[in-house]
């Protein structure tokens, strides 16, 4: 009978689970990405562009400086490290239900009995006053038959998953935020620049057709045009000036520090741009795709809990005890004749819950279908922003050489016709009209180079970069790239 009893024991520990079995259905995943193969032989070491770590992505000391103090001080990282503190206390504490529940009690009470409350009456010369001291322990376990609890602690655990690869999601998007507002204040730098080379030049020019003007060989008209170009110029000095100041507060607070000034690096054509820049396989962008594997954890945490709420159908077995010591002598509390104890199994079995029971099923079964939903959404939204992602860097390039000749048939049309204009061959409202276009097409041509550069890290984030979890290999799905469960036992 003991052995029967121990064997039991033993099944109700083992228990078993009610959740269904889950099976990764991210929906049609294609074989390359769209527009891959615009992108040329990629480098036969370098699978991906994401493969790249930050520090190695960007080539410029002062970005990756501004980069390195956002992610220890920025207020979205800070906050994405509390919601995973949360998220892990919030997993040992679905995990401590597993274990047996035991606390401890002391009390010390007297009383004094009314003498005329029973029939017949307490004596007079009786002693009514008395007292009554108790110390005991309690036990409560409830024996998870049908895994009720270990459902509730995985779909726990998994939301503490989704928690840290939502982190990492938050850092690779600080990653991107600060070095696409760097390149941006870097561009206005380099316009900024424009405008004040091209209002000197403006300005000289007007200076000659004053002179020439006193000389009677060009017209007020021309010199009325002149101004204008100085003036057009200028005004965009003071206009560029205070998108730098916006520019610099932005990334101030994207460090987490009041708006200050930020020290500089390379200049906007310093900056490299990689020729080619590898995509990799669709399949490997579901292991890395931080956002991606949240969402997935999400729909694992789902899963798990409609095998708890189908585990309320059936009996609950808890095991109950109590032992300590009673006595009306607080001198005798802790001997022998005081102690008492009682232990025993306690189940009860839903019969008629109005329902309860069968929608919270039903409630668990459509959380899955939305998880599922945002899963495959996420997925698809994935596969579209690396192909968004590549067809801007390869049509880019095209674009900016394009824009490189522009820049330089403007510039020869402007010597060519001051020079014309210095031979008295031509009119000064023609050289006007060639500085004017030149300096459009110079300042274009800095939002084209801009805008390459936020092509690429655009790409680089979609694709899964930036910072990342260290993978603990002895954890269950370490070799699927899930991010490491940090112990959870510590925080206990």
């Amino acid at each position: 009978m003991k052995q029967f009893g121990v064997l039991l024991l033993g099944v109700c520990l083992l228990g078993c689970s009610l959740a269904p079995t889950y099976e990764r259905t991210p929906g049609e995943v294609p074989g390359d990405f769209r527009f891959q193969s615009l992108e040329g032989r990629a480098r036969p070491e370098l699978a991906s562009l994401a493969d790249l770590e930050w520090w190695e992505m960007f080539d410029d000391a002062a970005l990756r400086e501004l980069i390195h103090i956002a992610l220890v001080q920025s207020y979205d990282a800070r906050l994405a490290m509390a919601r995973v503190a949360e998220a892990r206390a919030l997993a040992g504490v679905s995990r401590s239900f597993l274990l047996p529940q035991v606390g401890a009690a002391a009390g010390y009470q007297r009383q004094r009995v009314s003498r005329t409350s029973v029939d017949p009456p307490i004596p007079s010369n009786a002693n009514t006053p008395d007292n009554f001291a108790q110390f005991n322990f309690d036990l409560s376990w409830e024996i998870d038959l049908f895994g009720r609890l270990q459902n509730l602690s995985e779909s726990a655990r998994s939301l503490f998953f989704a928690s840290e690869w939502g982190q990492q999601a938050v850092l690779s998007a600080v990653v991107a935020d600060v070095a696409r507002a760097y390149f941006e204040l870097r561009t206005l730098d380099f316009q900024l620049e424009i405008s004040r080379a091209t209002l000197e030049s403006f300005q000289g020019s007007r200076r000659l057709v004053a002179l020439r003007l006193r000389q009677g060989l060009v017209s007020r008209e021309e010199l009325a045009q002149a101004e204008a170009l100085v003036h057009t110029a200028g005004a965009r000095i003071p206009d560029l000036e205070r998108l730098i100041a916006q520019k610099e507060n932005q990334i101030s607070i994207l460090l987490g520090d009041n708006p200050q000034p930020i020290r500089r690096g390379k200049s906007l054509t310093e900056l490299a741009v990689r020729p080619t820049v590898p995509g990799g396989l669709p399949s490997d962008l579901l292991e890395r795709r931080p956002d991606i594997r949240q969402s997935e954890a999400v729909l694992t945490a789902a899963n798990y809990r409609i095998g708890a709420a189908r585990a309320n159908f059936f009996p609950r077995i808890a095991l109950t005890g109590q032992a300590g010591t009673q006595s009306v002598d607080l001198s005798r509390l802790f001997t022998g004749a005081s102690t008492f104890w009682n232990i025993g199994p306690v189940a009860t079995l839903p019969i008629f819950t109005g329902g309860f029971n069968y929608y919270t099923l039903q409630a668990t079964q459509a959380q899955k279908e939305q998880a599922l939903v945002l899963y495959q959404a996420t997925v698809r939204q994935a596969f579209r922003e690396v192909s968004d992602g590549l067809i801007a860097h390869a049509m880019f390039q095209e674009f900016l050489r394009e824009q490189e000749a522009l820049v330089d048939s403007y510039r020869v049309y402007s010597q060519v016709a001051t020079r014309r204009f210095k031979g008295g061959l031509e009119s000064f409202l023609t050289v006007l009209d060639s500085d004017r276009q030149l300096f459009a097409a110079k300042l274009e041509l800095a939002a084209v180079q801009r805008d390459q550069l936020l092509t690429l890290v655009q790409l680089y984030k979609a694709l899964g970069g930036g910072p990342e979890f260290p993978r603990n290999p002895a954890e269950p799905g370490a070799a699927a790239g899930a991010p490491p469960a940090a112990n959870l036992a510590r925080t206990e």
